[in-house]
């Protein structure tokens, strides 16, 4: 997927779950979400849940679960600072609605903390940031100064 389809993305995903409110809380977006996979009486709904964790140097990874009924989880790395955990939170959302985790591709995790050449890391940065910072905020309020 292209950076800007990531975006858009993003903005998708404010305008159906977000409340409005700054700063933007993604585990509030991501509990207004539910993947839907299929269609009619065979449409499979999967849930996004975040949860905290003590994750080491691990900020964040995000999984498919199939447990009683399909789900998705982001973990995040609850030692760390709060803003950062909330990037982390809003990141994870990014690989989850950018299907970079599925049946296929039950969980992914980056644990080399460079994006450089790796799509997915690039498009969930990408993704995280409009979420939290939308970009048509921030130039309004730069705009000001």
């Amino acid at each position: 997927m292209a950076t800007q389809d990531a975006i858009k993305l993003a903005q998708k995903a404010r305008e159906l779950a977000w409340d409005g409110n700054f700063p933007v809380n993604p585990v509030a977006v991501a509990k207004g979400i539910t993947i839907v996979k299929g269609k009619g009486e065979e449409a499979q709904r999967m849930p996004i849940s975040m949860v905290g964790e003590s994750l080491g140097d691990l900020s964040g990874y995000a999984e498919f679960v199939t447990e009683a009924e399909p789900s998705f989880r982001c973990a995040y790395n609850r030692d760390e600072a709060p803003v950062r955990q909330r990037f982390t939170q809003a990141h994870e959302l990014g690989h989850v609605l950018l299907n970079h985790v599925s049946k296929e591709h039950t969980r992914l995790r980056d644990t080399t903390f460079n994006d450089r050449g790796d799509w997915r890391e690039i498009d969930a940065n990408a993704f995280a940031a409009e979420l939290i910072m939308p970009a048509e905020y921030v130039r309004h309020q730069a705009s000001k100064i």
